[in-house]
């Protein structure tokens, strides 16, 4: 047999082992990559939604201060100012999903409440469930609202926290939320020669290294 017409005849038998890894390795980097964007597009969409959410939250507070508190904001410290719309029925239902941040798989339900009605682990007051929120909230009992200075007063934020370890709900940012209803992003990087040793996440309340997120509380 002609050695041309051979080798033309091997070459349509198929892909040779080498040819076959290359394509899987290029198929395997696709992949990759395509799965990279999406988890990125996904958090994205996620710091996205939660800023709107922290947004509508410092709206509905405001309102009620307006509508039912005379301009008098709350005192009250972290989870129990956020949730004071709420205790005096301003909010309910549906709308409580707000205070849970996108970025995490925090639930307003009670883990106890086999009925798994929302915002259950909202319900008592004196002892709320502050897993079932993901935001930190002001606390306006050490830090009182400034009404002549409202536009760089803090509301609320994420609050990094969940069972009694640090998680944050967005990884490497936190959203921030002031009375005029204006969003900050602060990134951890910005803090981490602040921290301890270790720590990945900014935490919020007293300890925290930002002048803001030390104005509020998770609890």
């Amino acid at each position: 047999m002609d050695p041309i017409r051979a080798r033309s005849l091997r070459r349509t038998r198929g892909f040779t082992l080498v040819e076959l890894l290359a394509a899987m390795a290029i198929l395997s980097l696709l992949v990759g990559l395509s799965l990279t964007l999406v988890s990125k597009a996904r958090a994205t969409a996620n710091e996205n939604a939660c800023q709107q959410q922290l947004r509508d939250i410092a709206g509905v507070m405001q309102s009620y201060v307006d509508t039912r508190c005379a301009g008098k904001w709350p005192k009250a410290a972290g989870v129990k100012f956020l949730l004071t719309p709420v205790k005096e029925g301003y909010i309910s239902g549906e709308a409580l999903k707000k205070f849970v941040c996108p970025g995490t798989d925090d639930e307003t339900y009670d883990p106890a409440d086999p009925t798994k009605k929302i915002g259950s682990g909202l319900s008592d007051w004196e002892n709320l469930n502050t897993d079932c929120i993901s935001y930190a909230g002001r606390d306006t009992i050490t830090f009182p609202l400034r009404k002549d200075k409202l536009d760089n007063e803090v509301i609320a934020s994420d609050d990094n926290w969940y069972g009694g370890a640090g998680r944050p709900n967005h990884g490497d940012i936190v959203n921030i939320v002031y009375a005029d209803l204006h969003i900050s992003v602060k990134k951890f990087a910005d803090y981490k020669d602040a921290l301890p040793e270790g720590q990945d996440w900014l935490p919020v309340g007293p300890d925290s290294p930002d002048e803001d997120l030390k104005k509020l509380s998770f609890e």
